[in-house]
């Protein structure tokens, strides 16, 4: 749909109506995908800030953990409120905090196996939603998008 020139960039050519329809029908599909993702949390007793924390937890490449600060970086949130997030899900079981072995200073989150079970309940549902959502999301994209996702 979006058609970009040679170069890629779509922002130098102004927008048609097909553009501005894409557009529309993939933030209808974002927000579609939310209120799912809304309800299924609620019913496994995970709010969407917490599913975030966990899942970037445990996406973290190689095993690797996650400090607060990067937990901060990956939910686009302060510090702080990462800290307080942390605080949360430890006192809910759903995390440990174990120190860096490279800097004794440093905490890092790792998911306990309560943690682990809740996101693995969540992340399932939201993972064959967005599968059955497959087709429909690259049908939003234009022709040479579709192509190159296959």
């Amino acid at each position: 749909m979006i058609d970009a020139d040679k170069s890629g960039d779509v922002a130098n050519r102004p927008l048609s109506q097909d553009d501005y329809e894409a557009l529309a029908k993939f933030r209808q599909a974002l927000r579609n995908f939310m209120a799912f993702s809304d309800s299924q949390l609620e019913a496994v007793g995970l709010g969407p800030q917490r599913y975030q924390a966990l899942l970037a937890i445990k996406a973290k490449p190689d095993g690797s953990r996650v400090s607060v600060g990067e937990l901060a970086d990956l939910l686009l949130i302060k510090p702080n409120t990462a800290a307080e997030l942390a605080n949360r899900l430890e006192a809910a079981g759903l995390i440990e905090r174990v120190r860096d072995a490279t800097d004794r200073r440093r905490a890092l989150l790792a998911l306990t196996p309560a943690g682990a079970a809740k996101l693995d309940e969540a992340a399932q549902a939201h993972f064959a939603r967005l599968q059955e959502s497959r087709s429909a999301l690259l049908d939003l994209l234009g022709k040479e998008e579709r192509e190159a996702s296959r």
